[in-house]
């Protein structure tokens, strides 16, 4: 059980530092996102889990995001993280991919 609780934290982190990393200085309005707005807002809901809805504030954080840039651009990184690709749909964004 100690063994799945620490795959699933060290999982979630990745999937926190990818976010981070692909939202990195220097691009932080790439795609039409503040990367430390959504990496400020969005990052708690990965790392509870992915449950639920994420909160308004990550909603709004992406609510004017460019996803067909975002999946041209990090597709390839993003496929496997199922927690950070859920957040567009969970926050009910018009046209938003499931996947990229």
């Amino acid at each position: 059980m100690a063994g799945r609780k620490l795959s699933k934290a060290v999982a979630v982190a990745t999937a926190v530092a990818l976010l981070a990393m692909l939202l990195a200085a220097g691009e932080a309005w790439e795609c039409n996102v503040d990367e430390g707005r959504v990496i400020s807002q969005c990052s708690a809901y990965c790392r509870f889990g992915g449950w639920g809805r994420p909160s308004r504030g990550c909603c709004d954080a992406l609510r004017h995001a460019d996803f067909g840039c975002i999946c041209r651009k990090y597709g390839d990184q993003l496929r496997g993280y199922s927690c950070a690709m859920a957040i567009p749909s969970r926050c009910q964004i018009p046209g938003a991919p499931r996947s990229c």
